[in-house]
């Protein structure tokens, strides 16, 4: 005899079988399939629950989701079939379980947390190559999951989850799903997420390297030397050398660099690993690599991007430093170990014991084996100077609490009142708009703008008695009269004439009243006619004929002064006429003949014409 919340997760799990196994949307065949399927599950339209349902109902819900996950997971491992892709309907099963997991947590049917619930067991059941195929379905849905009332009741979940699943794989053969699955966390969870962070400084100490004991017996201790010496003869004069000496120096380096704080706080710790360091790049630089050579022309990004933990037989060595991705490799340890010495934590900055000019030099001579290892050396030791760069600002950020990146939205500034706007001054007598300013139209002329908005209704303008109609001839044209008066000094460039808007309606005013001064307009000045025009004495005219009559009054007494002495200067040179009477002669050759003429002034008759 069953209870009754077994009858009613039959009843739910069957419900949700049927929207597993069917094919269509499945959040319109959950709002249909799952309504009603116990009493206490009313829906609406969209999928939401008419009536919150108790923690007891939800739990009921997720305990039915999950029984048929195991069923499904199990189902594809006896049919030797992807989880992700096995079929146990129309279309494939798991995928359609994942979408109703997370519309059901969405509607509410059950906890916001549900659908993580379901990923972590999923994850949990399913191969490596079935992970990848879970995780993306998370990256399609990255959005959705991230949403805040699901992701504060999941992101615990979802962590533990990525964590657990980057234990089980490799470092060295899964590098792209464990690369997938940091991405996801970083685009999940904020960037000052301190769940993330490394605050103690703890190192990975469990990542030890193990030396070949070189402590053998004589036999044995020869046959290594012999082997050591062999490969020199055979690897070439180019080749860098290697001894029991340099094997041991080389790799004790490792030490240093998996705990920095407790090997360099030590003292003479610095020492030994300066003096190290300079036998290994005294080498390097001794017996650089050939850009040429096969292995620095074959090596790929892909072969770079392997991480790989090289092997530390002796007799390996030898052949370990010809490879450009060991040396890399070894000298990247080496910059990045230094960049924690220029900038160490607090908790470590008081007992490391270094000499700062040694570490300024060898960091210089690291970064110059970096350029000029192949292939691409110079971009690559410039990426990792930049690198050191910005981990010396997380390493700030760190050591002043994580603070979060999110800054509040600035206050928005007052509001500044907008600069009186530069109005033109009306000109004098002239009409003024009697729209309001925010009912005015523009037309693209400041005269046609005044002129269209002298009232309301275009209509009405016409016969307002207000209104200012067309001057007479004399009064439109009273200030070019007044431009000629000398005593008002005006220059020629500010004269009414010189105004083009003024010429204009004086030519269309004199058209009307007289033809014959307009067509004389066309090559006469204005000022010359108009004043005939209007039937005026021109300004200034009688000062003008009183100095014209001055200049002849004076022109008249030099004449007479002349006349006066002309005779004189006859008499004093006698000449004789010749027969006809018609020209006057000198008697003597060369002599000039003084006269004058009608205006009074003299001249002189060549007596040779």
């Amino acid at each position: 005899m069953t209870s009754a919340f077994e009858r009613q997760r039959a009843a739910v799990e069957d419900r949700l079988n049927l929207i597993v196994n069917g094919t269509g949307a499945v959040a319109t065949t959950a709002a249909s399939a799952l309504n009603g399927a116990i009493p206490e599950i009313a829906l609406n339209v969209d999928g939401a629950p008419e009536v919150p349902l108790s923690n007891d109902d939800k739990s009921l819900v997720e305990h039915a989701l999950c029984r048929i996950l195991y069923h499904l997971v199990d189902a594809a491992g006896e049919a030797r079939i992807p989880c992700m892709k096995f079929n146990s309907g129309a279309e494939p099963a798991l995928p359609r379980l994942l979408d109703l997991s997370l519309f059901i947590s969405e509607q509410g049917i059950c906890d916001h947390g549900v659908i993580f619930t379901v990923l972590e067991q999923l994850v949990e059941a399913c191969t490596i190559s079935d992970c990848e195929q879970v995780f993306t379905w998370v990256e399609g849905e990255r959005t959705r999951l991230s949403v805040d009332n699901l992701w504060r009741r999941g992101k615990l979940v979802m962590l533990r989850t990525c964590n657990e699943l980057l234990r089980r794989l490799s470092k060295t053969h899964d590098t792209v799903l464990r690369g997938r699955v940091l991405l996801l966390l970083s685009s999940l969870y904020p960037l000052s997420e301190r769940s993330a962070l490394n605050l103690a400084g703890s190192y990975n100490r469990s990542n030890t390297t193990e030396l070949d004991d070189l402590s053998l017996p004589p036999s044995g201790a020869e046959q290594l030397g012999t082997t050591i010496d062999a490969m020199d003869t055979d690897s070439g004069s180019g080749a860098a050398m290697v001894d029991t000496v340099f094997y041991r120096t080389f790799w004790s380096l490792q030490l240093f660099f998996q705990q920095p704080p407790t090997t360099l706080s030590i003292v003479g710790g610095w020492d030994a690993f300066y003096a190290g360091l300079q036998v290994v790049l005294d080498n390097f630089e001794m017996h650089r690599l050939d850009p040429q050579s096969a292995a620095c022309r074959t090596t790929t990004r892909e072969a770079e991007a392997l991480g790989t933990k090289y092997l530390t037989a002796a007799p390996l060595l030898q052949l370990q430093l010809r490879d450009p991705s060991f040396r890399r490799h070894f000298l990247l340890q080496c910059a990045i170990l230094l960049g924690f010495c220029t900038n160490p934590p607090p908790s470590a900055a008081g007992a490391l014991v270094i000499n700062k000019e040694e570490m300024a030099a060898i960091q210089k001579r690291v970064i110059s084996q970096l350029s000029v290892t192949p292939p691409h050396g110079a971009d690559f030791a410039a990426a990792v100077s930049h690198l050191l760069l910005r981990e010396q600002g997380w390493t700030v950020w760190k050591q002043n609490n994580c603070k979060d990146f999110e800054r509040a939205a600035a206050p928005a500034p007052a509001p500044v009142a907008p600069a009186p706007a530069m109005r033109r001054r009306p000109r004098p007598g002239a009409a003024q708009p009697a729209v309001p300013p925010e009912k005015r139209v523009k037309l693209g002329n400041l005269e046609l703008d005044r002129l269209w908005n002298l009232s309301m209704d275009n209509t009405s303008a016409l016969g307002d008695k207000k209104g200012k109609t067309t001057p007479s001839l004399p009064d439109f044209l009273q200030p070019v009269i007044d431009d000629m008066d000398p005593t008002a000094e005006i220059e020629e460039y500010y004269k009414s004439k010189n105004d083009k808007v003024f010429t204009w309606k004086a030519l269309r005013l004199i058209a009307k009243e007289n033809l014959g001064a307009f067509s004389r307009l066309g090559t006469e000045d204005m000022e010359a006619v108009i004043p005939g025009l209007l039937g005026v004495e021109a300004p200034g005219k009688a000062a003008a004929d009183a100095k014209a009559a001055t200049t002849a009054a004076t022109t008249a007494a030099a004449a007479a002064t002349a006349e006066k002495t002309l005779p004189t200067a006859v008499e004093s040179a006698p000449a004789s006429t010749s027969a006809g009477g018609d020209k006057a002669k000198t008697s003597g050759e060369g002599a000039p003949i003084v006269g004058a003429t009608e205006e009074g002034k003299t001249v002189e008759v060549d007596n040779a014409k």
